[in-house]
C-alpha cells in the first residue's frame, strides 16, 4: 500500500485545525457566580360590582332575599372565594326605587345569611352574575313605595390564590 503524501497532507493539516480548534474553545470559555433576582406580584384587588338578580325576591315579611354581583380578577392567577362578611356599619342602602322607601328601618341584614361561599374567578376576567341567597330581609312595616327598590348591601369576599 503506498501513502500518498497529498493525503497525508490533508490528514496532518486536519490535525492540526482540529488541535486549533480545541485551542479557541479552550481560550474563550468562562465560568461566573452570583445571583438573580425574582419579583413577586403585588396582589389586587378584586373588584365586586353589584348587579340586577334574575327576579325580585323581596316582599314586607317576606324570607330573605339574594344579592347579586359579578366579580373582576385584575391578577394574574385564579382567586377561588369561600367566605362572605356583610360589612358592619354598612346598612343596605336603597340604590333604585322611591325616596319614599329607605333602606334604614325597611331593610336589614339576615341573621342568618351565609357566611360561606365558593366562588372561583379566573385570571383576569369578570365572573357572570353570582349571587348569595337568604342575606336581605324586608321588614314586614315596609310601605308600599317599597315596590320594585333595589338595595346595595356592603360585602367583604375572602379567598385565596388557587
Amino acid at each position: 500500500m503506498r501513502f500518498n503524501k497529498r493525503l497525508g497532507g490533508v490528514i496532518g493539516a486536519l490535525v492540526m485545525l482540529l488541535a486549533a480548534a480545541g485551542v479557541v474553545y479552550a481560550a474563550f470559555s468562562a465560568t461566573g457566580s452570583g445571583s438573580g433576582r425574582a419579583t413577586a406580584v403585588s396582589a389586587q384587588t378584586i373588584n365586586i360590582t353589584a348587579t340586577a338578580c334574575s327576579s325580585a325576591d323581596l316582599y314586607p315579611g317576606g324570607p330573605a332575599g339574594a344579592i347579586c354581583f359579578t366579580l373582576f380578577n385584575p391578577n394574574p392567577y385564579k382567586v377561588n372565594f369561600t367566605s362572605v362578611t356583610y360589612l358592619p356599619g354598612s346598612p343596605p342602602a336603597a340604590i333604585t326605587g322611591s325616596t319614599a322607601c329607605p333602606a334604614s328601618g325597611n331593610v336589614s341584614i339576615a341573621t342568618t345569611a351565609p357566611t360561606s361561599v365558593n366562588f372561583t374567578v379566573l385570571a383576569g376576567q369578570t365572573t357572570g352574575s353570582l349571587s348569595i341567597a337568604g342575606v336581605v330581609l324586608m321588614a314586614s312595616t315596609a310601605p308600599d313605595a317599597c315596590q320594585g327598590a333595589s338595595f346595595s348591601v356592603p360585602i367583604a369576599l375572602n379567598g385565596t390564590q388557587e
